[in-house]
């Protein structure tokens, strides 16, 4: 049976992290958690200990003292992990479940069944599906895409979905060095895969429910960040 472990990054969560999500995704799969907490200046730890208090076999706190952001957190959690060399798997979900706990059991299950060596959300408007994007940052996401394409044309529809699960070979290949930018540390993840000719083995999943929720930290005021990290790989070509 696959093992799988699932990083939940965490910084400043305390309102945000729900233990209704986290109980439905422990019920209904058989993962691992471990809440990467990112030097939070609020009650982020405390509400990550009572709920392990509830799972203490398959939830555990990686408390990181010092803030880093986003992706050197998971880039250090997911090493942490795979150096330990128990599980086949290992993703990362955003802590607000921006994606909901259904759809993450749903991807668990489809990587089951799958012989790939990771799967992503993607969050494809189809018909009926309750996909429900701020505006602004649908549109910051299609350019972003857009201007990286222009370079690197990945031929993925959606790199930012905060759901993302890697096998343990593939993370020693992706993960080998520090991310260069804090926002789009996905899409360098995904050049990665492709400059070791990796992309094939990956597959794109729908998401058919996702929601911005609150609380986030990318707001309009970050696009002047997110156009110089654009710079830095989509014309540099580096990661």
């Amino acid at each position: 049976m696959q093992k799988i472990a699932i990083i939940i990054p965490c910084y400043n969560e305390e309102k945000r992290i729900k233990k209704s999500d986290i109980d439905y995704l422990i019920l209904n799969s058989d993962v691992t958690l471990f809440f990467a907490n990112d030097g939070s200046k609020d009650k982020t730890v405390e509400a990550i200990e009572i709920i392990i208090s509830n799972y203490q076999e398959r939830c555990f706190l990686i408390d990181f003292k010092e803030n880093s952001g986003k992706a050197n957190t998971i880039y250090k959690a997911i090493n942490q992990i795979n150096k330990q060399n128990q599980f086949d798997f290992i993703g990362y979900f955003d802590a607000d479940f921006s994606t909901p706990a259904e759809e993450l059991v749903s991807m668990l299950n489809s990587l089951k069944k799958s012989e790939k060596k990771f799967i992503f959300g993607s969050r494809i408007l189809l018909l009926n599906s309750g996909i429900k994007r701020k505006f602004y940052r649908h549109i910051i996401g299609r350019i972003i895409l857009t201007l990286i394409n222009f370079k690197h044309s990945l031929g993925i529809y959606d790199t930012q979905c905060g759901a993302k699960i890697f096998s343990k070979e593939i993370i020693k290949e992706v993960f080998e060095k520090p991310f260069k930018t804090k926002w789009l540390f996905d899409v360098e993840i995904f050049i990665r895969l492709k400059e070791k000719n990796l992309l094939q083995y990956g597959k794109e999943i729908p998401v058919y429910n996702w929601k911005d929720v609150d609380g986030s930290k990318l707001g309009f005021s970050s696009s002047i960040s997110i156009l110089k990290e654009i710079g830095i790989i989509a014309f540099t070509g580096k990661t």
